[in-house]
């Protein structure tokens, strides 16, 4: 389970610098460096998410629904302290390339969580 997790992290930051660098190509180095925080903030949330979850598994199935549920509260607090720090520390952030690029990466998630498992 680690490598497919590895996998959907590691899609997801390609899919950030290959965002990030289109905009760097299109519209400049701010909103290359605004695309990629958006997209650490989301492959961020995930390797948070994939972190918790990879520890040795139980066979209890509470116990397993439990764990999960704490990786996700995990997932959300992550993402809402980083975008929070992007905000307030980024003064110039580019909004959209963040926010398009933090959605892109979690479009991979869901799509790659179809293939992969």
């Amino acid at each position: 389970m680690r490598a497919q997790l590895g996998r959907i992290v590691g899609l997801q930051v390609a899919v950030s610098v290959a965002i990030a660098l289109a905009c760097l190509a299109f519209y400049g180095v701010n909103a290359a460096v605004s695309a990629f925080l958006g997209g650490a903030i989301g492959f961020l949330g995930s390797f948070a998410y994939a972190w918790r979850i990879a520890r040795p598994q139980v066979s209890d199935p509470k116990a397993l629904l439990r764990a999960h549920l704490v990786a996700e509260v995990q997932k959300l607090a992550v993402t809402v302290i980083l975008f929070a720090a992007v905000l307030i520390l980024f003064k110039g952030v580019a909004t959209l390339p963040l926010l398009l690029t933090f959605i892109a990466t979690l479009v991979v998630y869901w799509v790659a969580l179809l293939f992969v498992f």
